[in-house]
């Protein structure tokens, strides 16, 4: 296997294409972080950005554009004209305080035919605030034409007990890797996860490329996300790359591909 290479910015550890790509971002772990930073550095580039859920999301430093029932040409302007200085986060209503409400994977999929955009951020899935989860059976909302599959895992997760403090739905995540309750959970456990029919990559469109972001993830424990990098390459079913880091400070990032 080839050795990892190291990036200051994760849209070059991510190998994006050069335009229209549709990147839908799943799991837990940091998945607003990664999709916050994406979208600065996308926008640094001088990119048009479109950020948009379809679940729930906190409200982003970014433009909100309230999405209607329908498309309308009126509306497709403003979105337009918004990613000429900005990146958009696009959503239906505010609820419980500080979200938003998502949008339909049909809305999204008329975005994506009416609209003028260089890259379409999407937070596809939702986990409470913990490291590490196995998605009910409506989730994630992915929507079809996604492009770009990235499942987030919270590399801390690594040594602590499976329970309900720690990971979102235990229960799904114990039957996915036979892995008791209350005991730590592995590395191993990971790559069960991923290759479980009803895990972490249920619901990716087929031929899409995949990578696995294993966020916070400290320089002293580099050595030990390194290797599970390599397991989830050599036993992870259609994963392109894995980059692990943490992905809300500024140094380097590391990237396994296949």
């Amino acid at each position: 296997m080839p050795p990892d290479r190291h990036f200051d910015h994760l849209i070059s550890a991510l190998n994006l294409k050069p335009k229209r790509d549709i990147i839908s971002i799943v799991g837990a772990g940091g998945k607003t972080t990664i999709l916050t930073r994406l979208a600065k550095e996308l926008e640094y580039m001088g990119k048009k950005v479109i950020i948009t859920t379809t679940t729930h999301l906190e409200i982003l430093d970014f433009p909100l554009i309230r999405y209607s029932k329908e498309l309308s040409p009126g509306l497709i302007t403003r979105i337009e004209n918004a990613t000429n200085e900005n990146s958009p986060l696009i959503a239906k209503r505010k609820v419980k305080g500080s979200k938003l409400k998502g949008l339909s994977l049909k809305q999204i999929t008329d975005l994506n035919k009416e609209v003028t955009f260089d890259y379409m951020l999407i937070e596809a899935d939702g986990a409470n605030h913990k490291s590490l989860k196995a998605p009910h059976r409506y989730e994630p909302q992915v929507p079809p034409c996604t492009s770009h599959y990235i499942v987030v895992i919270g590399y801390d997760i690594i040594s602590k007990k499976l329970n309900k403090k720690n990971v979102h739905r235990p229960q799904l995540v114990a039957r996915a890797t036979k892995r008791k309750l209350g005991l730590p959970i592995k590395p191993k456990d990971i790559i069960s996860l991923l290759n479980h029919p009803n895990g972490l990559l249920k619901r990716r469109p087929p031929a899409t490329k995949t990578t696995v972001i294993l966020n916070k993830v400290s320089r002293r424990e580099s050595k030990e996300a390194r290797q599970l990098a390599q397991n989830i390459l050599k036993f992870g079913a259609g994963i392109n790359s894995v980059v692990y880091g943490e992905m809300n400070k500024p140094h380097q990032l590391f990237l396994f591909n296949s």
